[in-house]
């Protein structure tokens, strides 16, 4: 219930300069989809890969989601870095689904967008806010977005790890 309480006092925030959500704006939050069935493809994909699991949390609702996306669009570094080395999920939370089961058996998050780390094990090695990345008001800084692919660019992918998020 704190966790509900948290997101929904992020969210009626959040809202307020929040752009129009239709197909147009669609930045890949689906409040329909199924995260633990994502979560499965997902840690599938990255084991084939040789790549770690990122999940964002947000939704349409999110202006730093927009921003988010943008950024990463128009800089082809940090896309291709982002791609490299991660199989990015995007999970929706907001007023149309919030994914408690989903996110209840992650750490905390305390505002979206935000990332969850997670090997092909299914070990959560990492839970922040994108707000480290942030340049001002406005957007987010290239240089400590391309040091924290890096970071988990040279993550050792190798040992197995207890269960998370509810796949077994």
């Amino acid at each position: 219930m704190l966790r509900t309480s948290l997101w929904l006092g992020m969210l009626i925030a959040a809202l307020a300069g929040s752009p129009r959500c239709d197909a147009e704006n669609s930045l890949g939050y689906d409040p329909q989809a199924d995260p633990f069935e994502q979560y499965h493809e997902s840690l599938v994909l990255a084991e084939r890969q040789n790549k770690l699991v990122l999940v964002i949390a947000g939704g349409d609702w999110c202006r730093w989601c927009y921003v988010l996306e943008r950024f990463v669009a128009s800089d082809a570094d940090v896309e291709r870095g982002l791609h490299e080395t991660f199989v990015v999920m995007k999970v929706y939370v907001g007023f149309d689904n919030y994914n408690e089961m989903f996110f209840d058996q992650l750490p905390l998050a305390k505002g979206a967008p935000h990332f969850w780390v997670i090997s092909p094990h299914k070990e959560v090695l990492s839970s922040q806010s994108t707000g480290g990345f942030e340049a001002g008001k406005r957007g987010y800084d290239k240089e400590a977005f391309l040091a924290f692919i890096e970071q988990w660019k040279r993550q050792p992918r190798v040992a197995a790890a207890p269960n998370v998020a509810g796949t077994s």
